[in-house]
């Protein structure tokens, strides 16, 4: 099983793209899941299935220190507990949480305020250094033991699967455990130029381009 653990939707305010329009692309990259990670905004409430690709709750949270992704969220966030302690919240929802790309320029990397991270996202198509991104992501999970995962980060349909998670399972719940486990193989590669250009184009355009 393939997953792709950190995808945005039209219902992020700067990404494009619904979800029928991201299975087709799921579909041509060999990507089984997508965890739905819109900015502040659980988008889906349950799992659902678009042709033969299965979406999966999340969401990612700009916190003080960086962002965090909620992952397979199976019920209803307390927005309050969110905005003041949100891997708690998080979990409360029966979730896990990942520190997403925590030495983009977005993240950060403060270890004193990891306590309740599940995993640390070692490798994100989006990074705009997403070499040195990858490696430093890489050395910081094992050195605190955390499971490693990976995401596109998209914000197109076309980059869905630009970074995934593999593991032998091949029912959600039981690969998730695997991953979370530590047993999880991470792939990725970065954002293509194009559509980093595609992207922006939609951007200053409104989606019209």
């Amino acid at each position: 099983m393939r997953i792709d653990f950190h995808v945005h939707t039209k219902w992020s305010y700067d990404a494009f793209g619904d979800l029928s329009e991201i299975s087709k692309w799921a579909r041509l990259k060999g990507i089984d899941v997508v965890v739905v990670t819109d900015h502040n905004k659980v988008t889906i409430q349950k799992p659902k299935k678009i042709n033969s690709t299965w979406f999966i709750p999340g969401i990612e949270v700009k916190i003080s220190y960086g962002h965090v992704l909620g992952i397979n969220l199976q019920d209803e966030l307390n927005t309050k507990l969110l905005r003041e302690r949100p891997f708690e919240a998080i979990h409360k929802t029966g979730g896990f949480c990942v520190l997403a790309h925590p030495f983009d320029l977005k993240g950060n990397r403060k270890i004193e305020k990891l306590e309740g991270v599940d995993a640390i996202e070692v490798i994100n198509s989006s990074s705009i250094l997403f070499n040195l991104n990858s490696r430093l992501s890489k050395a910081f999970a094992r050195a605190l033991n955390l499971a490693e995962v990976a995401g596109s980060d998209s914000h197109i349909p076309s980059t869905v699967g630009d970074a995934f998670v593999e593991v032998e399972e091949t029912e959600f719940v039981s690969a998730l455990k695997a991953i979370f486990d530590g047993h999880g193989k991470v792939f990725g590669k970065p954002t293509p130029m194009i559509n980093r250009i595609k992207l922006n184009l939609l951007r200053m355009t409104k989606g019209k381009f």
